[in-house]
């Protein structure tokens, strides 16, 4: 396990980039479970950019929430390549207004035909489904992404269901279904200072330390040397304690 030494660090907030928005009502909740915990339990999942920056893969929410209560420095857990892959959330959304304002936006180029190429965005309702292809896009897929996301996430409840499974849908569920991105076409659109949208990118990651629980206490040190110092005995003691399971297990997230 001495691996995992290696790649939990400290960093400080304005070196970490996020390549997707947060979810206020998600961010309100995250944040007042951390500062009730008077810890962050997770580190943020991150990977290495260049110039010494980090990308956050998994944690937006719990990053932005550290950042909002004044932390100087985030715990992250550096993955590399070898570790993940991508694919997407589908979206599970009540029908509604939103779907007859998509269909009657011209700019979007709905289309029921079937092509060799992957469709960019499925829209799926009842037995119909409408496909946007990045052909047809053109250089504004990425806005119409963020278009069409942006055109249920505001006003409904959406249920993300990880891609390629089937779940069970009435006349009064849409389903969404996006295409994914390959890790450098994310990099690019974070090199840009502009982020994807929301819930939608998934990063399937192996080797994840959980459990940390570091005191927002030691994040907000300003002495860098003295919290450098308490970092370091934090981990000693917590890596006295850490088990590396191997076999598959099930939880029950609370």
């Amino acid at each position: 396990m001495n691996h995992i030494h290696e790649h939990l660090k400290l960093v400080p907030v304005d070196k970490v980039d996020l390549h997707e928005t947060f979810e206020p009502l998600r961010l309100e909740k995250t944040k007042s479970s951390i500062e009730a915990d008077d810890f962050i339990r997770h580190p943020i999942l991150v990977t290495a950019m260049q110039h010494g920056r980090y990308m956050v893969i998994d944690g937006v929410h719990r990053y932005t929430s550290l950042k909002a209560l004044g932390c100087k420095k985030v715990p992250v857990q550096e993955i590399h390549e070898t570790q993940y892959s991508i694919s997407t959330w589908q979206h599970k959304v009540p029908f509604g207004v939103w779907w007859e304002t998509l269909q009657q936006e011209h700019r979007l180029p709905w289309t029921t035909e079937t092509r060799q190429e992957a469709p960019f965005i499925t829209m799926c309702h009842g037995d119909t489904e409408q496909y946007l292809y990045t052909k047809d896009l053109g250089e504004a897929h990425f806005q119409v992404w963020e278009k069409v996301v942006a055109s249920y996430s505001g006003c409904c409840s959406v249920e993300r269901i990880a891609q390629g499974t089937y779940p069970c849908l009435s006349q009064q569920d849409v389903l969404m279904k996006y295409q994914p991105l390959s890790y450098k076409e994310i990099e690019a659109v974070v090199h840009k200072g502009e982020t994807v949208p929301a819930g939608v990118t998934r990063f399937n990651i192996s080797g994840r330390c959980l459990n940390l629980q570091v005191p927002l206490a030691l994040l907000k040190q300003d002495d860098d040397v003295e919290q450098l110092r308490n970092w370091k005995q934090f981990l000693a003691d917590k890596f006295a304690n850490m088990r590396c399971y191997t076999e598959k297990v099930y939880l029950v997230e609370q």
